[in-house]
């Protein structure tokens, strides 16, 4: 399904100072079955990455990764062994968390998170204008009860960057971790707020908030992931931005395995953005239950030699309201690029998306991006997609499915141009058209 403001999003359904304020508002990670890390596999506080290198083993009798972090100066490295540490941790300052390797060290959430101050709940949550780096470690996320934002998206998971700062995380792998009997249903929060069981989000380049709280600094972040691993998470896995409208969070996002996992009541989608990023050389899949792959909703992105396979509605394992099928405006397709009142700059080229229902499905209102030069095979229904647009798309190569274009006039006129498209294997013809009156919805094809 999609995730436009327009669909179903519930229906398919600051410093912190001192030692001391952190321990009262965090479970610190510590090892499995004991109160605190022995000094033999306890984090390692480093100034340079020599010292990791020499196994320097400054700071070594205190116990924990979070007292490790807060006594790091800035821009000093945190060692973390090989290990699990169930808990969360609170990073408020500049610092470099390096553990022993994915599967390795492996930061894990504990039954129940705590929430902080906006009500979100993340395994590692990083604020306050620092800029931290995380490399070599595994984060695994347990089905919790998590605040529901007002699109019905759970707000929390694995890593989250806000407090304008940034992070750059790579060779990480975050796992939605363990039994789910409870995923989507309702819940109230540790906060006293309506909330979701979810396993959230991978990482979130920026927070949500609820309505009313926090300052666009408080929930903005930046930041790049690359070469990361994501999977079975059932809202956005990799998200850039809150959902409040455009964001001033940025990131680029670069050669990661997004694996999507089921949503029933939500949108479960790879990589989706609100705020202006880079998406390039990704492998999103779905699974059946999963909603779509990748999505800009009114920024400006730049997503370029991506693959995405594996995204159809017919497949999901739960009842889908609206029913999945043909009709461009009145049903449920899952997608494989989606772009939602996008702004100026956007620009989709040199990916390939196969079996999926709709290929890149186009909202307006505009502007119109630059789409060309993309590789869409074996759709359920058609390769192409516009509402409520004016969308020219160039040099694409189209095969398979229904239709090679939609085209919906649902609230203005709406027009899809083919311009040298490679067109082949359409068993019911290139264009389908639907327009609700007074609204025109057109086709025009510039042949080579």
């Amino acid at each position: 399904m999609s995730t436009s403001p327009r669909l179903h999003y519930s229906v398919r359904v600051g410093t912190i100072s001192g030692t001391v304020v952190v321990l009262a508002v965090l479970v610190l990670f510590s090892a499995p079955g004991s109160a605190s890390l022995p000094a033999s596999s306890a984090a390692v506080a480093t100034t340079s990455t020599s010292e990791i290198l020499s196994g320097t083993a400054i700071g070594a009798a205190i116990s924990s990764i979070q007292a490790q972090v807060n006594v790091a100066t800035a821009g000093a490295t945190v060692f973390i062994p090989g290990g699990t540490y169930v808990g969360q941790l609170l990073i408020n300052h500049s610092v470099k968390l390096v553990g022993a390797g994915e599967g390795k060290t492996i930061l894990r959430s504990p039954p129940t998170m705590t929430p902080d101050y906006l009500g979100n709940v993340f395994v590692v949550e990083i604020g306050n204008d620092s800029t931290v780096s995380i490399s070599k470690l595994s984060v695994q996320v347990t089905e919790q009860c998590m605040l529901s934002n007002s699109i019905g998206v759970a707000t929390g998971g694995g890593i989250g960057v806000g407090g304008d700062s940034t992070l750059h995380v790579w060779d990480v792998a975050a796992y939605a971790h363990g039994p789910h009997p409870n995923l989507n249903a309702e819940c109230t929060t540790g906060t006293g707020s309506p909330g979701m069981y979810s396993f959230g989000r991978a990482i979130s380049i920026g927070l949500d908030d609820p309505p009313g709280a926090g300052t666009s600094q408080q929930v903005e972040g930046h930041g790049t992931i690359f070469h990361v691993l994501a999977q079975g998470f059932d809202i956005f896995s990799l998200s850039v931005g809150g959902v409040r409208g455009l964001s001033d969070s940025t990131a680029t996002i670069t050669q990661n395995v997004v694996r999507v996992g089921p949503g029933p009541y939500t949108a479960a989608y790879g990589i989706v953005v609100y705020g202006n990023s880079t998406i390039s050389q990704n492998l999103v899949t779905g699974e059946a239950g999963s909603d779509g792959g990748i999505a800009d909703v009114y920024a400006s992105a730049v997503i370029t030699h991506n693959t995405v396979l594996n995204f159809t509605c017919l497949t999901a394992p739960f009842p889908i309201t609206p029913a999945c099928g043909v009709d461009p405006i009145f049903d449920d397709q899952d997608l494989g690029i989606f772009l939602a009142s996008i702004a100026t700059g956007t620009v989709v080229q040199f990916n390939t998306v196969r079996d999926v229902d709709a290929g890149i499905l186009v909202e307006g209102p505009e502007p119109a991006a630059v789409i060309s030069h993309n590789w869409i095979f074996n759709s359920t229904f058609y390769s192409l997609d516009v509402i409520d647009a004016i969308q020219t798309f160039g040099h694409d190569t189209l095969s398979g499915g229904l239709f090679a274009i939609a085209v919906g006039a649902e609230a203005t006129n709406a027009t899809g141009v083919l311009f040298h498209d490679t067109i082949s294997g359409d068993s019911d013809g290139i264009a389908l058209t639907e327009a609700i009156s007074p609204w025109v919805a057109k086709v025009v094809i510039v042949p080579k």
